[in-house]
């Protein structure tokens, strides 16, 4: 008789758990452009199940797709897919998630997407939207009643505003037509931030792009907002740099005319030496055009070394650098 008792009890647990209805957190369809990211970021709370899925409409395959527990513990990660069902992911820790979607094809990739939860207790209230503060040392914080979890983020301009010259490979003063710039991440780097633009045409895109986001910052997205209240205590400070490192936006027109700059991050000095000199090196991201700029979120520390090729026979190039990063503690 006991055990058909605690049978009973258990299925009636099993039946409570099992009934539980799936909170929606966020529903929708979005376009994920060639070569770029896009990210969303949402609260859970400790005990709730996180449950994914993931279509992308045309069948196409999405390079990476992964949700993230801030800083940077990866919850779930898949590689090549278009199509996720019903995933679900237990949650240890309150606090704040994202969801990277990472598409490395030229062509666009269109996403649908939700997220729901479900409550370890259905009559506790729990807020899982991210509020973005606009205090210089206060950033992100999810509410559940007078629960408060806090990360503290900075914006660190790494690369304020660097011109390199890069001389032609005919320069008469014997320069190379090669040069390298060191760069160094802050510690806790968690996303980071890069510009490259030649010459006076590329810088006017840019300052043009700046000055757009500025008069724009209202309707920005939160992450966009707070780069803004951070950078802005820095005369250096870029509103697009960082609003590009928290959250991959960024719009930039292309020049009418500008040179053209081949670059290579090495990964250290001493593949650096070797892009010098003509040698094999390794290298953990690379590019040419006139114009370029990325989100990245590795390596997330350490000094690397930007190499850069000017292909021109006779002039001289002008290469405009700029490095923002975000760092949580």
């Amino acid at each position: 008789m006991m055990r058909l008792s605690f049978i009973v009890t258990f299925l009636i647990i099993i039946h409570f758990l099992s009934g539980q209805e799936a909170i929606s957190i966020s529903e929708g369809t979005l376009k994920v452009g060639g070569v770029s990211e896009e990210v969303l970021y949402f609260g859970l709370s400790e005990g709730d199940k996180l449950v994914f899925n993931f279509k992308e409409v045309k069948g196409k395959a999405l390079k990476e797709i992964e949700i993230i527990e801030l800083p940077g513990a990866s919850k779930f990660f898949e590689y090549n897919s278009n199509s996720i069902k019903d995933k679900s992911i237990q949650i240890q820790n309150t606090g704040i998630y994202k969801l990277r979607l990472k598409n490395s094809a030229i062509g666009g990739r269109i996403c649908q997407y939700k997220l729901a939860r479900i409550p370890i207790d259905p009559n506790q209230k729990f807020n899982t939207t991210v509020y973005w503060k606009e205090k210089r040392d206060t950033t992100y914080y999810t509410v559940q009643e007078d629960y408060l979890v806090s990360k503290d983020t900075a914006i660190v301009d790494v690369l304020g505003h660097k011109v390199e010259r890069v001389h032609s490979q005919t320069a008469t003063n014997g320069r190379p037509n090669k040069s390298m710039v060191q760069v160094t991440l802050p510690e806790q780097t968690a996303s980071w931030s890069y510009y490259m633009g030649v010459g006076e045409d590329a810088e006017a895109v840019f300052q043009e792009a700046e000055e757009k986001a500025i008069k724009r910052k209202g309707q920005l997205q939160a992450g966009a907002k707070l780069a803004r209240s951070l950078a802005s205590g820095d005369p250096t400070g870029s509103l697009l740099l960082t609003g590009l490192a928290l959250n991959g936006l960024a719009e930039l027109g292309v020049p009418d005319k500008a040179d053209n700059v081949q670059y290579w991050f090495a990964t250290d000095y001493d593949n650096a030496q070797l892009f010098m000199q003509d040698q094999p090196f390794y290298q953990f991201e690379k590019g040419n055009g006139p114009l370029y700029y990325k989100r990245m979120e590795s390596p997330k520390t350490g000094t690397f070394y930007i190499c850069l090729l000017n292909d021109n026979l006779i002039e001289g190039i002008d290469v405009h650098i700029r490095i923002s990063a975000v760092t949580v503690k």
